[in-house]
């Protein structure tokens, strides 16, 4: 407990608090057909507009600076969360796991875990996404970088949990954006956005907010979050 509250208390320092409530309404999550998440679907994470941004979300092979996991650094498995080159591919499907198991539908604001449906059955366990480089007083090159690694439902690990929070609304569609949020006595958030990096837009932690909409992957029945 001792080493939680040492490490929020330095956390303080690197992220800027977005406002949050314990009191927050429940309010569904939707895909792009208007329909509420489901955390036995999986989706595609694709950006508000394709042909500015690129694709949809996906990983590539470790791309760099990063501390954490030095397993990242050796595995020829997909660890770096980035947005695809191409604008017409959707990316990874991925699932997002509430912290309330008991929930079936995804809301606003709600903790969860974020992992990609495993593409290579060697990859399995690199999955769950996770933010790099949490440690204080690193150097400006080594962004909070967005990564696989982490396990799911696992509560003692502060780098894994997320949030979808509503961005406004163009032409009668809702936005969305993606938050990490540092769970713990006290909660700190970041928003999620992206930078250059290795010829990739990387998903970082960020002052400016990627837009994103969530697209049901149709082809996978309901009943396979399991296998993730």
């Amino acid at each position: 407990m001792k080493t939680l509250l040492l490490f929020l208390s330095l956390a303080i320092i690197i992220f800027l608090p977005l406002s949050t409530s314990k009191n927050q309404a429940w309010i569904a999550v939707r895909d792009t057909n208007g329909n509420p998440l489901n955390k036995m679907n999986r989706y595609w994470i694709i950006p508000a507009n394709h042909t500015e941004n690129g694709g949809g979300v996906r990983a590539v092979v470790y791309l760099g600076s990063s501390t954490d996991l030095q397993q990242q650094k050796t595995t020829i498995c997909p660890t770096s969360v980035v947005l695809s080159h191409s604008p017409i591919d959707d990316g990874f499907a991925v699932y997002f796991t509430p912290e309330n198991p008991r929930y079936e539908k995804i809301a606003e604001f709600t903790p969860l875990n974020i992992h990609f449906a495993p593409v290579y059955p060697l990859c399995r366990d690199l999955t769950v996404w996770k933010v790099d480089n949490l440690l204080p007083n690193l150097p400006p090159a080594y962004r909070h970088t967005i990564s696989t690694g982490a396990k799911l439902g696992n509560h003692n690990d502060v780098s894994s949990w997320f949030q979808i929070r509503p961005m406004a609304l163009e032409d009668s569609r809702k936005y969305y954006k993606l938050v990490f949020c540092l769970q713990g006595i006290t909660t700190y958030c970041q928003n999620i956005g992206i930078v250059p990096q290795n010829g990739y837009l990387r998903l970082v932690l960020s002052q400016h907010p990627m837009p994103f909409q969530f697209k049901l992957d149709n082809v996978i029945k309901i009943g396979m979050a399991a296998e993730a």
